[in-house]
């Protein structure tokens, strides 16, 4: 985020969009997880297949966001904040594979959980 920021172009405004919005909903979810939430909410609620959901968007999301990012900057020359943003696009890339990551977790452990 800080290396995106301020956004001087659209696809830099998608990029801290998609940036911030993932931060806030895996805050959330640490939240929900260090507060003991799901064991203390009794409903209804597969939060496994949940997180699964919101996990894989992000990495969607991410992977769009950071394509983006690296194409639009990649065009310009000589501007002070190229480099800055082109190091943003980088850790989307480093984001997004770690989203990936948990998201092929979160399936296997919902395939698991789903089994018995």
């Amino acid at each position: 985020m800080a290396c995106a920021s301020p956004a001087r172009i659209p696809t830099t405004h998608w990029f801290l969009f998609v940036a911030v919005t993932a931060f806030i909903s895996t805050l959330v979810w640490c939240f929900i997880y260090f507060l003991s939430i799901r064991e203390a909410l009794k409903l209804p609620i597969n939060w496994i297949l949940s997180e699964l959901l919101n996990t894989s968007i992000f990495t969607f999301l991410y992977m769009i966001a950071f394509i983006a990012q690296l194409s639009a900057w990649s065009a310009y020359v000589g501007s002070y904040t190229v480099s800055s943003n082109i190091a943003g696009g980088v850790f989307g890339i480093f984001n997004t594979i770690a989203y990936a990551a948990g998201a092929y977790f979160l399936y296997v452990e919902w395939k698991s959980s789903n089994t018995q």
